[in-house]
C-alpha cells in the first residue's frame, strides 16, 4: 500500500530528456531536507533509477509483504530488480500494466512524505493505469529547449489535463553548458522551449537545468544546489494553498480568501475563457454567459468548476487565479 503525503509524477511523453536523472536528484534533495522519500520507477521497458540510486539493500518479502529496496534511506521499487542483473524487459503492454498494478497494490512502502513516480515515455496504457490507480498531487513535466521535444511533451501535458492530474510546472533540462572555470553559457539545443510551454499551459516554469555529466554517474552523490532550491520550491507549491477559503457567492460569482488575507471576487463568465483543457487550448470558443454550478477543489493545486454552459473539464491553478486578480 502507498501512504504518502504527496505523490508526484515526473513525465515528458518521450525518452531522453532526463526524467530519471531529475527524479533521482530530486529524491536526494528531498531526503537531505529531512523528508521520507520513495521512488517508483514505472518504466518497465528501460528502468534506470537503479543505476542512479544504487541500492544498499534490495527488495524483499516479509510476512507476505513486499518491501522496497533502500538507497541511503530512500525507498525504491523498479522492474530492474526482477529478474536481477538484467537489462530492459521485452513485455507486452497488458503484462506491463499488470506489473505496474502489482507494484502499486502489493508493495508496502511505509509512511512517506513524498513518492516520486518516474513515468515511462509515451501516453499509453501504463501512464493511464498510473493516473487511475494513484492519487497524484501533481505532475512535473520535463522538456529540453528545442521545438522537437515540445511536440511530445505537449501530448503528455494534455494527458494530465484529461486525467485530472494537476500540472505543478515545467522543468527544462539540458538548457545550457557552462565552460569549466567560466560563467559563459553555450545554448547547445536552442533556448526558450520550457518557458514557452509553461506560458502556453499557464503553469509555473520551475527551473533550467544545465548539462552536467556528474548528475548521472553510477555512484551516490549529494544533490546539487539547483535541486535543493527546486525541492523547496516544489514543496512550497504543494503546501502553500492549504489555508485558502473558496466560496460560491451566487451562480455568477465565487470568491477566494488567500493566506495573506486578500479576498478575490471572480465572475464565472470571466474565468471560463481561461480554461486549460485540451479542447479549449485547441481553439474551442467558451460561452461568455456561463454560470457556475459547483466548485471542486483539486488538491493543493487549484479548482475545477462545473459550469451551467461551456466547458467544465479544465482545472484552474491557484497561481492563474491569483494572477487574474492582480
Amino acid at each position: 500500500m502507498i501512504k504518502a503525503k504527496f505523490i508526484i509524477g515526473v513525465l515528458a511523453g518521450k525518452g531522453g530528456v532526463g526524467k530519471s536523472t531529475f527524479t533521482g536528484q530530486l529524491a536526494l534533495a528531498l531526503d537531505r531536507s529531512g523528508h521520507r522519500v520513495g521512488v517508483f520507477d514505472a518504466d518497465v521497458y528501460g528502468p534506470s533509477i537503479r543505476h542512479l540510486l544504487p541500492e544498499d539493500r534490495g527488495p524483499r518479502t516479509e510476512e507476505e509483504k513486499v518491501l522496497p529496496a533502500q538507497s541511503g534511506g530512500i525507498s525504491l521499487m523498479s522492474t530492474a530488480y526482477f529478474p536481477r542483473d538484467k537489462g530492459s524487459s521485452v513485455v507486452r503492454a497488458p503484462i506491463a500494466t499488470q506489473i505496474i498494478s502489482q507494484f502499486i497494490e502489493e508493495v508496502e512502502w511505509g509512511e512517506l512524505d513524498f513518492l516520486l513516480v518516474d513515468f515511462p515515455p509515451g501516453t499509453g496504457d501504463i501512464q493511464i493505469t498510473l493516473m487511475q490507480k494513484l492519487s497524484f498531487n501533481g505532475a512535473i513535466v520535463m522538456t529540453t529547449p528545442q521545438e522537437l521535444s515540445l511536440l511530445d511533451v505537449r501530448k503528455s501535458m494534455s494527458m494530465c489535463i484529461q486525467m485530472g492530474v494537476p500540472l505543478l510546472g515545467v522543468v527544462e533540462n539540458m538548457s545550457y553548458f557552462s565552460e569549466p572555470g567560466s560563467l559563459k553559457r553555450h545554448l547547445l539545443f536552442g533556448e526558450g522551449g520550457g518557458k514557452a510551454l509553461s506560458e502556453e499551459f499557464r503553469v509555473p516554469f520551475l527551473s533550467e537545468i544545465p548539462i552536467d555529466p556528474s548528475l548521472n554517474m553510477h555512484k551516490k552523490v549529494q544533490s546539487t544546489p539547483i535541486f535543493d532550491t527546486l525541492s523547496k520550491k516544489i514543496t512550497a507549491l504543494l503546501e502553500e494553498e492549504k489555508g485558502y477559503k473558496i466560496k460560491v457567492d451566487d451562480r455568477y460569482h465565487f470568491s477566494i480568501e488567500w493566506l495573506d488575507g486578500k479576498k478575490s471576487l471572480y465572475r464565472f463568465a470571466d474565468v471560463q475563457p481561461h480554461c486549460p483543457c485540451v479542447e479549449c487550448l485547441e481553439g474551442k470558443k467558451p460561452l461568455a454567459d456561463s454560470m457556475g454550478e459547483k466548485i471542486a477543489r483539486v488538491g493543493n493545486y487549484g479548482i475545477q468548476i462545473l459550469f451551467s454552459s461551456g466547458c467544465s473539464k479544465g482545472i484552474y491553478p491557484f497561481s492563474l487565479l491569483r494572477d487574474l486578480d492582480r
